[in-house]
């Protein structure tokens, strides 16, 4: 079993990344896979499909709902390719390696993707989470003759340590909080009445994101422990 790049309380659950269809954290891990595309009768369907340079164009976003291209019915019982149930961790696991989504709507990817289907134990957002402040890892894991790849052998040797599912909703919501202000950005510089206030939005902003990569990994560690809201009187 490999070290956990991120230390977390002793108290915390502790499993390998292996799919486990009996226990309540990672319990299922598909890939992906392309259908033919000189069949032309499995592609433009009404399943989404999903490729790992749309997960980078995403910039930033957790969740995904739409995809540049869709195959058919026929396609996917042509291919390896599995639909998998809204809520699947989508990870990539070459070019690039270690970005991740998680999807809202049924959806298939191509064979670029490892896709993890949660428990009653873990939520997806904190796992997608968990993945990003791991990326050290990941790249580091990740290795292959023509390009950088990560293997099932070597991804579910590493430990995942998880908080209670109270605990992972609240940094969630506190990750959430971080996105939602930083997607409000482009609305902000249509506000700017001058290149000054431009400048402040876009350093205000740089620093925001900087905040937010560095509490990552602490928010998933358990180091800076994220309060219970209050109960309203």
């Amino acid at each position: 079993m490999a070290e956990p790049y991120l230390r977390c309380p002793p108290s915390w659950k502790r499993a390998t990344l292996a799919p486990d269809p009996s226990g309540d954290l990672v319990v299922r891990v598909e890939t992906g896979s392309t259908p033919s595309t000189k069949r032309p009768e499995y592609w433009n369907g009404d399943i989404p499909w999903l490729t790992p340079k749309e997960v980078t164009d995403l910039e930033g976003s957790v969740f995904v709902s739409r995809t540049a291209r869709s195959i058919t019915k026929e396609g996917l019982a042509s291919s390896a390719a599995k639909l998998m149930a809204p809520g699947t961790v989508m990870l990539t696991k070459r070019a690039p390696v270690g970005a991740v989504v998680v999807n809202t709507v049924p959806m298939a990817t191509n064979q670029g993707f490892l896709n993890f289907t949660c428990g009653s134990a873990l939520l997806p957002a904190f796992l997608a989470a968990w993945l990003k402040a791991n990326r050290p890892y990941l790249d580091l894991i990740a290795n292959g003759s023509t390009y950088p790849e990560l293997y099932l052998s070597d991804l579910f040797e590493f430990e995942i340590a998880v908080p209670p599912i109270d605990y992972q909703h609240r940094v969630v919501e506190a990750i959430n909080s971080f996105q939602i202000v930083l997607a409000m950005e482009s609305s902000l510089e249509q506000l700017t009445a001058s290149p000054d206030e431009l400048h402040l939005v876009h350093a205000k902003v740089r620093k925001l994101r900087t905040l937010r990569e560095t509490l990552l990994p602490l928010l998933l560690s358990g180091e800076v422990a994220v309060p219970a809201a209050r109960k309203r009187r």
